[in-house]
Formats: structure tokens, C-alpha cells, sequence
């Protein structure tokens, strides 16, 4: 397949359009998202905390929920995923197929386990092999996503062909919204250099500082979740897409009898 050099304004413009005219709105899918998420963070924050205190088989009992936590927040993001396919598809999807990704979760686990092995693997030669290697591997989910009858591996090797050509292109796309980034990023310096040394260290101090913390970066993630994962799944789309027959010159076909 050739490598197609990816317009990524006109991605970006694409995602916008979609934000506003998509049949369920994208920030309203964001917000379930975003207070789902609200909630397994506070539970993740409280069984974080009570590890401190308990020991035994409460421990191991309190420490599963957590990666539980995070699992679920994986098969979330598969949904949302999903989500984006179907809005890019001009498809209407409704406000339950966020939920999609449970249908495929224990591919969507698998995948995660054996794509964060690998990164695992290749950062132990140095960082930058590390990144290449999250690139190599960035279309697996969505390819899950797109077709969940395809296998973990072959979700993953699929990746490896597909992104030959497009690593730089995609690290280019995500480098675009820096500028989101450095916004959140000072949201968090401001709350762990001003609010959080406000806040008791107790129980209940670090359960309203979290909950304070989620609902000021969400103020961006609310617009920047979709613009970010609607701009990526197009770059998926096109990087993926069969390539178009050329046209044929009507002007020199001579028909044959």
C-alpha cells in the first residue's frame, strides 16, 4: 500500500465539523465518558488510600478492585473508540455504545497486556525505541475496534504493516495539540502547587482534592477528548483506506466490440 502524506489540518478540521454535526453530540458522549470516569477515579483514589491501613487478604482483595478500575477504564476507552468509528461512519450512535467495548473486553484486556509487554520490552533498550514501538502499535485497538472478530496478535501485526510510513505523521497530529496539553498542564500545576496544599491530609481532604482536580481538567477534556480521539481515528481511516482505482480517461476509451 503507498504512503499517503495526510493533510492534518484538514484532519482537525474534519474532527471539528464532526463535533458539531455528529447525530449524538460528541461532548455529551465526553461528559458520560468524563463522569464515568469521575467515579472509578474516586473509588481508585479510596482503595489507593486504604491500601495504606489494610493488610492480609483485604489488601490483595482492595488491590484487585484497583486494577479492576483500570480495566474497566480500558474497555471504556474501547467504546469510545468505537463511538468515533460510528460518527465518522455518519452513523447514529447512541449513548450506549460507549458500552461496546464490553462486548470485546477480554480482547480489549488481552490487547492492552500484550501491547504494554511489548512497549515494556522495547523501552528497555532506551526511550526512543519505546516510543517507535507505541506507534508501531497504535492501530491495534483501533483495528479491535473496527473489526472485533480479528485476533489480539493479528490486531497488533496489522498495526506493524499499517503504520510503515505514518509513525511520524501520527507523532506529528498528537504533537498539534501541545498546546491543549501545556493548558492542562498548568491546570495541574496550579492545583498541586495551590489547592492540594489547601486541602487536609485526610480521608476526605484527598477525596475532594481529586474530585477537584477531575472536574478543573475537565473543563478542557470536554472539547479536547473528541477533538483529540475523532482527529485520530480520521488519521486512521485515511492511513488504512484501500487505495483508490485511478479514473479512467473517457476521452481516449474506445469501446470494443
Amino acid at each position: 500500500m503507498p504512503i499517503r502524506q495526510l493533510d492534518r489540518a484538514a484532519l482537525k478540521c474534519e474532527a471539528k465539523d464532526l463535533i458539531r454535526t455528529a447525530r449524538v453530540s460528541p461532548i455529551k458522549m465526553t461528559l458520560l465518558l468524563l463522569a464515568i470516569s469521575l467515579v472509578l477515579d474516586l473509588l481508585d483514589t479510596a482503595l489507593t488510600y486504604l491500601t495504606g491501613s489494610i493488610v492480609g487478604v483485604a489488601f490483595v482483595s482492595v488491590s484487585f478492585a484497583s486494577i479492576l478500575i483500570g480495566l474497566i477504564t480500558q474497555v471504556l476507552d474501547a467504546g469510545y473508540k468505537c463511538y468515533c468509528l460510528g460518527v465518522h461512519r455518519r452513523e447514529e450512535m447512541p449513548y450506549e455504545s460507549l458500552f461496546d467495548g464490553f462486548t470485546f473486553a477480554g480482547k480489549v484486556i488481552a490487547l492492552y497486556i500484550v501491547e504494554g509487554f511489548f512497549v515494556a520490552l522495547w523501552s528497555m533498550l532506551f526511550v526512543i525505541p519505546g516510543i517507535i514501538a507505541v506507534y508501531r502499535y497504535s492501530f491495534a485497538i483501533w483495528n479491535l475496534c473496527q473489526n472485533p472478530e480479528l485476533g489480539v496478535m493479528e490486531a497488533l501485526n496489522r498495526s506493524k504493516r499499517q503504520t510503515i510510513g505514518y509513525k511520524g505523521q501520527l507523532f506529528g497530529l498528537h504533537l498539534s495539540f501541545i498546546g491543549w496539553y501545556l493548558i492542562v498542564f498548568v491546570i495541574v500545576g496550579v492545583y498541586e502547587g495551590v489547592i492540594l496544599a489547601l486541602m487536609p491530609d485526610s480521608f476526605l481532604g484527598i477525596m475532594l482534592g481529586s474530585l477537584i482536580l477531575t472536574v478543573l481538567t475537565g473543563v478542557v477534556d470536554i472539547y479536547l477528548t473528541p477533538y483529540f480521539a475523532l482527529s485520530e481515528c480520521g488519521f486512521y481511516l485515511r492511513a488504512t483506506a484501500p487505495e483508490e482505482p485511478p479514473r479512467q480517461d473517457r476521452s481516449s476509451y474506445t469501446p470494443e466490440f
